[in-house]
């Protein structure tokens, strides 16, 4: 079992966390690299080193796997002429198990090149997570309010996990 995919699970059914994270996927960033980001920080590593090469991972996977099924489950909300309802929604939850298992392979993929990652010499967590999200947003040319916002739920919420 992957220590950062139990993390996140644990995480994401905190109270906020979900609606952080879409706000997060809302403003262009993968969930999967800011939780990434957080996890080796309170892990005592340095996520820096290996930023670059988390985003290009993560950005291919997600193109490749991860958004195609998204738009498959997507599609599915809406009933199809001629495709019966019940079976389309059947369709629709295991195209949503393949979507997660997706996602679990690109956490297994992130977790390992946290091993790479320098140890975290700095005192304050929380501001190493936001420089890295911001790195993150920067490379990516998004919004960095939303990692603010992130952080903050994230850092309140991951004291119980």
């Amino acid at each position: 079992m992957s220590a950062f995919w139990t993390f996140s699970v644990k995480l994401y059914g905190k109270d906020g966390v979900k609606s952080a994270c879409l706000a997060l996927q809302a403003a262009g960033l993968d969930v999967n690299v800011g939780l990434w980001i957080v996890w080796t920080v309170m892990n005592g590593r340095d996520p820096g080193p290996a930023l670059g090469q988390a985003v290009e991972l993560s950005a291919l996977w997600s193109a490749r796997v991860v958004k195609p099924l998204r738009t498959s489950r997507d599609h599915l909300k809406q009933p199809f002429q001629g495709v019966e309802e019940d079976a389309a929604i059947a369709l629709r939850q295991k195209v949503l198990a393949v979507e997660l298992e997706a996602e679990k392979l690109e956490q297994y993929a992130l977790e390992s090149l946290a091993q790479a990652c320098p140890e975290n010499r700095e005192e304050d967590r929380r501001a190493l997570v936001l420089r890295r999200l911001d790195e993150y947003a920067a490379r990516c040319g998004a919004a960095g309010q939303s990692a603010t916002a992130f952080v903050e739920n994230i850092f309140e919420t991951s004291k119980n996990v």
